[in-house]
């Protein structure tokens, strides 16, 4: 995966992360997801074959692009997922590491 750094002004960040929340993922994932649909958007709108859809609404290719992203986006919140539990799991042991020491300011948080 490639990273890059987007700027939000403060009022459209604190949208941004309401609906990423409400939608239940990352404000990441929330904006990837975004990128994919205006670029679908985009080039249906400017005739793109992969993106016309059949008589049944959807072609195989823009099916295909749209399942690739579904699996992407599951992929990646089940990482994160795992991520967030390794934290935790690590938090957890450094705090009883840190009782095992007897160093009480470090335990309680």
């Amino acid at each position: 995966m490639q990273a890059t750094l987007i700027r939000f002004g403060p009022e459209l960040f604190i949208e941004l992360k309401a609906e990423a929340r409400l939608t239940g993922v990352s404000v990441a994932q929330y904006v990837r997801e975004a990128v994919v649909a205006r670029m679908a958007y985009t080039a249906g709108l400017r005739g793109d074959p992969r993106y016309q859809a059949s008589g049944d609404g959807m072609s195989g290719d823009l099916r295909s692009a749209a399942g690739r992203a579904r699996a992407d986006a599951a992929r990646v919140r089940s990482e994160s997922s795992a991520v967030r539990a390794e934290s935790a799991q690590a938090k957890g042991h450094a705090r009883h590491l840190h009782e095992r020491a007897g160093d009480p300011s470090r335990a309680q948080r």
